[in-house]
């Protein structure tokens, strides 16, 4: 690719913030879009495993529809560390939630019979659901696989990443790969002293040497070319994400698909 001119790197407010806002992410399902269809899986789950006897089924064990913490999730990668707080108190580790257990009667059940029935209404939740159809999505991952490669080889994304291993060095941390750095930590079980050290380190280089501003605005430039190669092929996978969106929509406002733990 021929690299792209740029604007003023500035740094997005987190790396999730800075992922989602990237051109390519216009083309594919949104954090409401996403929150949705965990919705509407989980009111199908239950009124299946209801209409299966298990009466007191209500939601054991589904993933909670909650969007995710822009502030506390991907704080960390090849763009370096984003978020001061964050880097404060949960270190390279993914911040803890805890997902509600809900019950709404009595005991739901256990055995093989609950099992297989738990199965097949996660196989008819995902057959009512479907997924948009086409390519696009293929599209989209070798899109961006190709575009963060790209990225990676820039003159002014390794210059930059240059000036943030210098700093990590002169705070006392030997390392030159803002992506791979956090990996040691985060076999640990629990975030440790030396973990916070680490990563408030790396945040305060990554500002310093504006890594992350640089990073996302280069990888944005880049992408800005593809979508232009590629407009047709995206426009429809777009389109066909949008259908999928109202199918979503329509879903929820069935009886079996209403309101969810």
């Amino acid at each position: 690719m021929t690299p792209p001119v740029i604007d003023v790197p500035k740094a997005p407010e987190s790396g999730r913030a800075g992922m989602t806002g990237l051109p390519l992410s216009a083309y594919q399902a949104d954090d409401e879009a996403s929150v949705k269809e965990i919705r509407v899986r989980n009111a199908l789950v239950v009124s299946c495993m209801r209409r299966a006897g298990y009466t007191g089924f209500g939601g054991d064990g589904l993933q909670e529809a909650r969007p995710p913490d822009n502030a506390t999730a991907l704080p960390a990668g090849a763009w370096g560390y984003l978020g001061a707080q964050a880097a404060g108190t949960q270190g390279f580790h993914a911040p803890r939630r805890n997902l509600p257990t809900v019950v709404t009667g009595p005991a739901a059940g256990a055995g093989e019979a609950y099992d297989a029935a738990r199965v097949d209404c996660d196989r008819q939740a995902a057959e009512r659901i479907g997924s948009p159809p086409g390519p696009g999505a293929d599209l989209i991952g070798r899109l961006f696989a190709d575009s963060m490669a790209a990225t990676g080889r820039d003159g002014r994304v390794t210059a930059a990443t240059t000036r943030w291993a210098a700093c990590m060095t002169a705070a006392g941390f030997r390392t030159d790969d803002p992506a791979t750095f956090p990996d040691h930590f985060r076999t640990a079980a629990e975030t440790t002293p030396a973990e916070l050290a680490a990563a408030r380190a790396d945040a305060d280089c990554t500002a310093d040497s504006n890594l992350a501003g640089v990073w996302f605005t280069v990888l944005a430039g880049y992408q800005r070319q593809q979508i232009d190669r590629n407009g047709p092929a995206l426009n429809a996978h777009r389109a066909a994400v949008r259908a999928q969106d109202a199918k979503l929509t329509r879903l929820l406002a069935e009886g079996d698909a209403g309101p969810t733990p």
